[in-house]
């Protein structure tokens, strides 16, 4: 069985997302998830135990399909809507919820910034073929509580959300992070959100999600 996408606005983002993500994991897997307003949210494993995703305009062959992400990373690249087989069994577990994230806080630019050198600083310090060394990848680097001025995009409940090394590491390999270049209309701030045992940050070019839960199982 060869699975589709068909995107219709948003490939060059999620192309640049795959490029990165095959670049630190050749044997990265992609998950589709679809939308009934059109959109496609495609999640993208790493070695990190975070997962990251990007949304885009278009249909997926099928909801829930897994396939390699340098197999569709190509067919992007290429113009193509058929990508390759199906590998569900890759995925190594559920995804994060697609509702019921509730808003903590809105980092400011000072804090992506400061987040960002970090992790570049820790690339740089460790970049053998094991990466990180994990006690440095499970450091807690800021704890985000909720804010009186922060919304919610539902009516999950907020609380506070730690955010690692790992997702902060994360959003910089993948490039989620623009850098001091990049146009002033690049936002230039992180959202931090939770849903149960899900923490997610959304940066300006895409979204990673890591589960608390199963960080502890792993302990």
């Amino acid at each position: 069985m060869t699975e589709t996408l068909t995107v219709t606005a948003g490939a060059g983002g999620l192309r640049a997302l795959l490029s990165r993500a095959t670049g630190i994991d050749a044997d990265a897997s992609a998950r589709f998830r679809q939308y009934t307003d059109g959109t496609v949210d495609v999640f993208v494993t790493t070695p990190f135990d975070v997962i990251a995703a990007r949304r885009v305009e278009g249909t997926a062959g099928r909801d829930g399909a897994v396939v390699r992400a340098a197999d569709l990373r190509d067919a992007l690249t290429e113009g193509r809507t058929e990508i390759g087989p199906a590998c569900d069994v890759a995925w190594p577990g559920a995804l994060p919820p697609a509702i019921g994230f509730a808003l903590l806080d809105t980092l400011p630019v000072t804090v992506v910034r400061q987040l960002a050198d970090q992790g570049q600083a820790l690339a740089r310090q460790f970049s053998g073929p094991l990466g990180p060394p994990q006690s440095l990848l499970d450091q807690t680097v800021l704890t985000v509580t909720a804010s009186d001025s922060a919304g919610a995009d539902s009516s999950g409940d907020a609380g506070a959300a730690e955010i690692t090394m790992r997702m902060v590491f994360t959003c910089t390999s993948l490039g989620l992070i623009p850098g001091a270049a990049a146009p002033e209309s690049i936002p230039r701030h992180l959202r931090v959100s939770t849903s149960g045992t899900w923490v997610r940050v959304d940066a300006p070019f895409g979204s990673v999600y890591r589960n608390t839960r199963q960080s502890v199982l792993q302990l």
